[in-house]
Order: C-alpha cells, then structure tokens, then sequence
C-alpha cells in the first residue's frame, strides 16, 4: 500500500508538471484599434487570467495570476508593409523542451518589426526581426544555471528573410530562411532545450 501510495503521488506530480505549459483558469482580455487613415494605424490589448494551483507550486514562476500587454503601429499602403509590435508578459511564456516542463518565464520582453513590398508581377520581399527577453528567471537547476539563481536569457531572437510569390489569388509559394541569434555556445540552451539551429521553409499554399 505504501509503495502504490509512492507511485501515486509521482504519477500526480508528473501530471500536474506536464499542465503547466497547457492549463490556466479563468480570465479576459481586451483590446482596440485605431485606423488613422493613408495606411496608419495602431492597436493595444491586455489579457489576464488565474494560474492554476499547479502553475504555481511546480512552475518557476511565481505569482496568481498571469499577463500580458502589447501595444504596436503598422503602415500599410502603396505596396509597402511596415509593422513593430512590443509587450509584455508575466507568469505566462513558457519556454523549453519536455525535460524543462516546469520552465515558465516571470517576465518576458517581446519585440517584433517586419518589412515587405508588394512588387507588380506578384514577388513580395520580407524581413524580419524578433526578440523575446526572458527576465529574472528562476532557473530550474542545470549545470549552466543552479537552482535558486535568477537571469536575464533571450528565449527567441532571430532574423528572418524570405520572399512569397503568388501566382494568382489563390495559388501562392514561399521560402524563408530564419536565421537564429541565439549564442550556441550557452550553456542555458543546451540544458533548456531551447534551439539554436538556423531554418529554411519552402512552401506552396493555396485559398479557396
């Protein structure tokens, strides 16, 4: 009885780790756009919500509740697209591979700009830059990073170019090639899971 008592609570444990990244309780958000006119324009929202008991006591961040902000502005017209975004989150972006299942970051910084151009014959250029901060995280305990110690890491930082041709209104192909910034070298990636290979996509997509 003692031993399926053991077994039990790890298996509930286990379970309650894995829900980390994928439950929460309830909350709201909201958010709102505003259209200047000649391509401008700019939106915000805010979104919060309980953490389950689990989030709590098996994640390495702490607090009840979890939020995020973000405000951005875009350009859109005569064939250019230009768009920046920033937020914020706490208690909300998990980060890492299943052997960092308890990894959730107390704060995050988020930064995004892109840029494309609509040519005439259907050729539409883009780059991209994006970053997302973590900060003062609790580090779960690894051989870069020991339990209790707290630090500044980007979880994502990359730089992407690409192009996406369309055939016609419905047919389209695109290639993309995500170049990671993201030191190889840090220890905190290996241990975290967290990649630090470059991608390239192809790809055809067609609308109905």
């Amino acid at each position: 009885m003692k031993t399926r008592f053991l077994m039990s609570r790890k298996a509930l444990i286990t379970a309650a780790i894995r829900n980390v990244k994928n439950a929460n309780g309830d909350g709201f958000g909201i958010s709102s756009t505003y259209d200047l006119g000649m391509g401008v324009s700019f939106g915000a929202a805010y979104t919060t919500s309980d953490r389950t008991n689990e989030q709590v006591n098996y994640s390495t961040a702490g607090g009840d509740k979890a939020d995020a902000w973000t405000v951005g502005a875009k350009y859109d017209a005569n064939n250019i697209y230009l768009a920046t975004m920033y937020s914020e989150t706490r208690n909300m972006t998990p980060y890492g591979n299943d052997d960092c299942s308890s990894c959730v970051a107390n704060k995050t910084q988020n930064y995004e700009v892109t840029a494309q151009y609509q040519f005439d014959f259907g050729l539409r250029p883009e780059v991209s830059f994006l970053m997302s901060k973590g900060k003062d995280l609790n580090m779960p305990g690894t051989a870069a990073s020991p339990a209790g110690t707290k630090d500044d890491k980007d979880l994502v930082k990359y730089v992407s170019v690409g192009t996406t041709y369309y055939f016609n209104k419905n047919f389209s192909t695109y290639v993309d090639y995500k170049i990671n910034l993201l030191d190889d070298d840090d220890q905190f990636y290996k241990d975290a899971g967290i990649s630090t290979d470059d991608i390239v996509a192809l790809g055809m997509v067609y609308q109905f």
